[in-house]
């Protein structure tokens, strides 16, 4: 190569045209890859969407959650309180679906207690101390030894007499008193055994209180080998202390019951002591749980009213096009707040009159003041005192007189659930709430198809991520396009150098040939 002209990796800097050819590349190259630059705002912007639709998608997912949780339950929706007008007899509490009314509790001549068996005797070890619940058997009795086998079974009883299957334990001499009634505890036979370490004797009280061997034992306890309770817990099934049902009167009727506690109705009722002690009878009141119900309804208000708020900021959101995602070279001349500031306004806008986010209102706005076929008192939104808001600018927020919602309760509670949460065959029987989740749902459908739910890995399954993909196949072929432009002006320039350079040569050599001749 002449002298002129020096190499760099296959880029040439000449000295024969006087010109600065990577500057210059350089400079034509930057014009060439505007479209580049473009092309990748494009994509970016594409991104900002996607994140605004999936910022409503989880929004919209979180509506749906709070209506399936709060609004279908009768727990939340048809939930019911209670009172007694004498504790110390009797308290309670209802279910959801308990019916309301008053019940009257008297005659409690009895609590139900539980059956038991006591040792006849202190256990002692052989020299005639209590037994160490912790150290070994066979360190304590001279009845058994460290590999000694100690077996035994305990039967007990169900409602009716029906024996529940039989519990079979099986220790060694090595074993503690500790040990085994861990075991027996742990093991669900329906047992409770107590050692009392200073007196030296033991309980086995039955887990359940009640009768349910009428006329026979409700523990019974067979030695299989080495006379465990017979010898050494000096317990005898013919020595039991026999369980008793709860005896009283409710609404005049004479019943029994092997629990002090007891459901009646959906009503969970506990009996604390007897008529003798603590008054005659008590009155129980069932009725709406007015407040909690009504908290329920306003907090559904109040999250229709900030999902309804978030989609209309987002559907009227201005788009500055002046103000497009900035490139690299733009933020490193750009201050942190500049960024900031620009990229509040270049994220924006993208949702400002989105078709999906459109219908989702309307939609949801219907769902909500349709008739409800339910066969209450209430089929409709504004009977509870729910209306929509006179300010067109809140977008079909709602609002609520609360005093008339808490009347519609009052009045008829379970009307106010099936309002909501009514699950009937037809559209025209399905509870608000219930339509009200299925247009939620269809949004969070339509957005996933468009910009992909929160398990959606693959660009390739909504729209906008095909788009991208697209994207980044056209932004693969422009680059290599650059590629092939750049090294093609490297070629002219090349070209170029090594012409005026022969030309330079061609004079220098005509020159000294003219020099020679005179």
């Amino acid at each position: 190569m002449d002298s002129g002209m020096s190499s760099n990796t296959n880029r040439i800097t000449g000295f024969a045209s006087g010109i600065n050819i990577d500057q210059t590349v350089k400079d034509l190259m930057r014009v060439e890859r505007q479209p580049l630059i473009k092309m990748r705002q494009e994509q970016m912007q594409l991104e900002y969407k996607m994140e605004d639709y999936r910022e409503m998608n989880r929004e919209y997912r979180s509506f749906s959650t709070s209506i399936f949780d709060n609004m279908f339950m009768r727990s939340s929706l048809s939930a019911k309180q209670t009172s007694s007008n004498n504790e110390s007899l009797v308290t309670a509490s209802a279910a959801a679906d308990a019916q309301s009314g008053s019940f009257t509790v008297s005659n409690v001549t009895q609590l139900a207690e539980a059956a038991s068996n006591q040792s006849t005797g202190a256990i002692l070890n052989k020299d005639g101390s209590s037994l160490d619940p912790e150290a070994s058997l066979a360190d304590q009795l001279d009845q058994y030894a460290e590999g000694d086998t100690i077996s035994f079974s305990i039967q007990t009883y169900s409602e009716g007499g029906e024996a529940n299957e039989t519990a079979k334990f099986e220790f060694s001499g090595s074993d503690s008193l500790n040990d085994v009634l861990t075991e027996v505890n742990r093991s669900g036979a329906g047992v409770s055994a107590f050692y009392d370490e200073q007196t030296g004797n033991l309980s086995m009280t039955r887990t359940e209180t009640g009768v349910f061997n009428e006329g026979g034992k409700e523990m019974e306890f067979t030695d299989t080998q080495g006379n465990f309770f017979s010898n050494v817990l000096n317990l005898d099934s013919a020595n039991e202390t026999a369980g008793q049902n709860a005896k009283f009167t409710i609404n005049g009727i004479d019943t029994e019951r092997t629990s002090n506690t007891f459901t009646e109705n959906g009503i969970d009722i506990t009996l604390n002591g007897t008529s003798a002690e603590n008054g005659g009878s008590a009155v129980l009141q069932v009725s709406p749980d007015t407040q909690g119900i009504k908290e329920t309804i306003m907090n559904f208000v109040d999250e229709y009213n900030s999902l309804i708020e978030k989609t209309n900021e987002k559907l009227s959101e201005e788009r500055d096009r002046e103000y497009p995602p900035l490139t690299d070279n733009q933020r490193s001349q750009m201050t942190d707040e500049e960024i900031s500031q620009w990229e509040e306004k270049s994220q924006s806008g993208y949702l400002r009159n989105d078709d999906i986010l459109t219908n989702a209102t309307t939609s949801m706005r219907r769902s909500l003041y349709d008739t409800v076929d339910t066969g209450g008192s209430f089929n409709q939104l504004t009977q509870l005192g729910i209306t929509t808001t006179s300010n067109y600018q809140d977008g079909g927020k709602l609002e609520v007189d609360e005093d008339q919602l808490e009347q519609a309760i009052s009045e008829d509670a379970e009307s106010v659930y099936q309002l909501f949460a009514s699950d009937g065959e037809t559209q025209a029987d399905k509870g608000l709430a219930r339509r009200l989740r299925e247009e939620v749902d269809q949004t969070v459908d339509n957005i996933s198809e468009r910009a992909g739910g929160p398990n959606t890995l693959d660009p390739s399954q909504f729209t906008i991520g095909r788009e991208m993909n697209q994207m980044d196949d056209e932004i693969s072929d422009f680059e290599r396009r650059l590629t092939r432009t750049e090294n093609r002006y490297y070629d002219q320039f090349t070209r170029m150098e090594q012409a005026i350079a022969e030309a330079n040569q061609q004079a220098r050599q005509l020159q000294q040939q003219l020099g020679g001749m005179m």
